[in-house]
């Protein structure tokens, strides 16, 4: 199985760089300076727990896209999904479309464009930072932790079903730890809804964490709004996925504050939270106004 990733950022270069580990053959489309720089230096990455360094050499492909791939992995954020539609009607053959990020939008639109056979969405399992040309990632909470190399899919709509196992069952022998989750719209949801909170605690004080950590009365406000988002959620008719979240409803607020204060303090929490937060702002505001009007005015304050 072929695949290619469109998007050269934090998610697909992570990405293309674990499914190279794995044996799978895949390129990552990139365009000017950013596609030089990977063609001649290949692509640095530092592990922000371990300080371990690493350069992969990843395969490089530039548009117009000419070969024929099964998989074509699309890494953007939201707002950026609808300019790569003619892009991705030219591709050859018909690939699985695999958007890989956070939507409120759904997909009804590029199953309309793409065919509903072949839309499927999920999410990555890693969060980083740019420091400079080099990927600054963290994939654990902790060091002594295993690494979270899981890739989320799911149909947008039945009619892919077949297209999604298809996927699922090819990662999972080559050692990926890959996990479907329908419908996906509800796993979209709930991260939102766990996500959004987090981040906005993290503009309160401008991405300084140790100032959101000392913040109590913000981290139980961060608590309230989670278990507000979850019963927005429910009331939506989505369930909450994964259902291991389900705890945040019930949390106590104190009690919730202390674990939020201790995954903000650790490196996955900078890295990955705080880091994401940073350089996908617009993306975060249009899911909040989304997620409000989802929510309605039974969400409370």
């Amino acid at each position: 199985m072929r695949l290619l990733i469109i998007g050269a950022g934090v998610t697909g270069c992570f990405t293309a760089a674990c499914l190279m580990r794995k044996g799978v053959d895949v390129s990552v489309l990139a365009r000017g300076d950013k596609a030089t720089r990977l063609e001649r230096d290949g692509l640095r990455m530092r592990d922000g727990l371990s300080g371990a360094e690493a350069t992969v050499h990843l395969k490089v492909v530039r548009a117009p896209v000419v070969e024929t791939y099964d998989v074509v992995m699309v890494c953007v954020q939201a707002q950026h999904r609808v300019s790569l539609i003619p892009l991705l009607r030219e591709l050859p053959g018909r690939p699985t479309i695999w958007y890989l990020g956070n939507t409120t939008q759904g997909y009804d639109s590029e199953c309309e464009q793409l065919g509903r056979d072949r839309v499927v969405g999920g999410f990555p399992g890693v969060g980083g930072t740019w420091e400079g040309e080099t990927l600054v990632y963290a994939d654990r909470e902790k060091l002594k932790h295993k690494p979270l190399d899981r890739l989320i899919i799911g149909e947008a709509h039945s009619e892919a079903a077949a297209a999604a196992q298809k996927v699922q069952r090819y990662l999972q022998r080559v050692g990926m730890n890959i996990a479907r989750y329908l419908p996906i719209m509800a796993w979209h949801w709930s991260h939102i809804a766990f996500v959004l909170p987090l981040a906005g605690a993290a503009y309160q004080h401008d991405q300084d964490l140790d100032a959101v950590v000392a913040d109590r009365a913000l981290l139980k406000q961060t608590i309230r709004a989670t278990a507000q988002g979850f019963a927005a959620v429910r009331r939506a008719g989505y369930i909450i996925l994964p259902r291991g979240l389900n705890f945040m409803r019930w949390i106590p607020p104190a009690h919730g504050a202390g674990r939020i204060a201790s995954l903000l303090q650790s490196v996955f929490g900078r890295i990955a939270l705080a880091g994401h937060a940073a350089t996908a702002r617009a993306e975060m505001h249009g899911f909040a106004t989304d997620f409000l009007a989802l929510a309605g005015p039974e969400a409370g304050p």
